[in-house]
């Protein structure tokens, strides 16, 4: 693969300025007529993306990614729900001046791109969601717990516990993956508030007992799931509903997977994820 000149290790983090909040964000990669946005997980920041999964996509097309209000370095106050996170996101990309985009959501980003796909349709070209589901799942009743019992870990046990699962080649894999997210070692972005983590939790914790808003049918764009076998966090088969509601997916299981499935399968990902934008 050939080496990128700035990287996901050595883009800049620069600012722009959208609705009041100062919006931290890289942006890297091959020039492209569409680029792909990156939409993190629960506290999950600039330095929360797979290096290896960011340059193989970024040797295709330019990628974007960002912290959302009150996330990272962004300013500003993180929101309680995933809609007012999904229009803080709007602000932040139409200030870039861009007038489509690609969609990688991850988790609680996976979240935010059903709302892309239903309520700006006209922004999305295509979808990728990762380690996601949809609203009313039952797994996320429990969600504050599940970061409760994780909590009382160590840091790395904290990673491993959340994203892999219990067999030794799987926390194998997570101990490479976290080894890659602090290879980063310069400009690196401040950890999640306090503020923003119980936003978030909130948000989540709605995604799954509040009643459903986003119409799956009406999200016209391609979409490809990728889930890990046992992602206790979203309830693996959450992604089969997924599927089923949406016109236009294709869906992939990763085995011996939790829900961080695409970081245990980063070079398979790539080839997934850059097969479906390029074709």
């Amino acid at each position: 693969m050939k080496t990128l000149e700035i990287n996901a290790l050595t883009a800049p983090t620069q600012y722009i300025e959208a609705n009041g909040v100062s919006f931290a964000y890289r942006r890297f990669g091959k020039p492209s007529a569409i680029p792909l946005v990156g939409f993190q997980h629960f506290t999950g920041t600039l330095d929360n993306w797979d290096p290896i999964i960011l340059d193989g996509l970024a040797a295709e097309r330019e990628i974007i990614i960002f912290d959302n209000a009150g996330v990272g370095n962004s300013s500003g106050e993180t929101p309680d729900n995933v809609l007012a996170m999904t229009n803080d996101a709007v602000n932040f990309i139409k200030a870039l001046g861009i007038a489509k985009i690609d969609v990688l959501g991850f988790s609680l980003g996976g979240f935010i791109a059903q709302y892309l796909g239903e309520q700006h349709p006209d922004l999305i070209n295509k979808i990728i969601i990762v380690g996601a589901a949809p609203q009313g799942t039952k797994a996320l009743h429990n969600f504050p717990q599940l970061i409760g019992k994780a909590q009382e870990k160590e840091p790395m046990e904290i990673f491993l516990y959340i994203f892999f699962t219990s067999s030794q080649e799987s926390r194998n894999k997570g101990k490479a993956a976290l080894q890659r997210l602090y290879s980063r070692t310069e400009d690196r972005t401040k950890a999640a508030t306090e503020q923003a983590v119980m936003a978030q939790m909130k948000a989540i914790t709605h995604w799954g007992t509040e009643k459903p808003s986003v119409n799956l049918k009406k999200i016209p764009h391609p979409v490809l799931l990728i889930q890990g076998s046992n992602d206790e966090m979203m309830d693996s088969d959450s992604s089969y509903t997924l599927f089923k509601e949406l016109p236009n997916a294709v869906l992939t299981y990763y085995p011996d997977a939790a829900h961080g499935s695409f970081y245990q399968y980063p070079e398979m990902f790539v080839n997934q994820a850059n097969y479906f934008l390029n074709n």
